[in-house]
């Protein structure tokens, strides 16, 4: 079985996969986001690795978009600690930078640092460790990048500023991604589950949907609305709670949310995520 993330080496992704798959998992890189859900649900004996949401920048919505639209499922999850490194050629300086590349997110979560540079005209990328690779390709003495510092160290750049994120806790929530459902999982551990699922136009009915689960005392962790594609205003919803939905409880609250549902879809329970910060070095 093999791992597979969108990106170049060095992207906040790889580094990721390689904390939570380890050394005994192969990992390729992909271009897209959506080569991975697509690679993923065509591939019995492949699992991706995608950025969901960050503590600075939010969610990353069409990731959220293509969990329902691949049938992917959610087979784990790991919060990886972000660091963000101003990067340059090793000739260029501060004083000379006029763009900065980088991933929309990561330009995001450091907006603090861009605006008090306002000669820094931010452009956005297709991932953090692109924007490297295209400054390095270039040559170019009046751009920088955005990214981890094991870009900065896997294509042999300057490091011109560190931890430039605006918030020094800064974590990206990564979910795993396979083709099916976890079949089991090691009993003991803290689990989560996750669904999507639209609603009856009824008065009420948002309310209601959650009341099942605080009736049954189940914690949630976390709801994210997206407009249903084609549907005027009308909206789905992803909701993150405690436990398996194959427990007793969970089960009778997913039964009871399904009676007011118009769509509801199982995206899967697993392993509550760990804490991670990225070791970086020479590969």
């Amino acid at each position: 079985m093999k791992a597979i993330y969108a990106g170049e080496r060095g992207s906040f992704a790889e580094l990721a996969a390689r904390e939570y798959f380890g050394r005994k998992r192969r990992i390729e890189q992909v271009e897209l986001f959506e080569d991975v859900f697509n690679d993923v649900t065509k591939c019995p004996g492949v699992q991706g690795i995608v950025p969901i949401e960050n503590t600075r920048a939010g969610s990353v919505h069409r990731n959220y978009d293509m969990l329902l639209e691949s049938g992917c499922s959610i087979v784990g999850e790991l919060y990886l600690k972000i660091g963000q490194f101003l990067i340059a050629n090793k000739t260029a300086t501060p004083r000379n930078v006029r763009r900065v590349l980088s991933h929309p997110q990561a330009l995001a979560q450091c907006r603090t640092y861009l605006r008090a540079h306002p000669e820094m005209k931010p452009v956005e990328t297709v991932n953090t460790a692109a924007a490297v690779k295209t400054i390095k390709e270039d040559r170019s003495l009046d751009s920088a990048a955005i990214a981890s510092m094991q870009a900065a160290i896997d294509f042999d750049m300057k490091i011109l500023a560190r931890n430039i994120q605006d918030d020094k806790n800064n974590m990206t929530r990564f979910l795993i991604l396979s083709r099916r459902p976890n079949r089991s999982m090691a009993k003991g551990i803290p689990v989560k589950s996750s669904i999507v699922f639209s609603m009856r136009n009824i008065p009420g009915a948002l309310f209601r949907s959650l009341a099942v689960f605080s009736l049954r005392d189940i914690d949630l962790y976390k709801i994210e609305s997206r407009p249903m594609f084609g549907q005027g205003f009308q909206y789905l919803f992803y909701l993150d709670f405690e436990g398996s939905a194959t427990a007793e409880k969970q089960r009778h609250a997913l039964n009871h949310l399904q009676e007011m549902t118009s769509f509801y879809r199982f995206l899967g329970s697993y392993p509550v995520g760990r804490q991670v910060a990225p070791v970086y070095g020479r590969r």
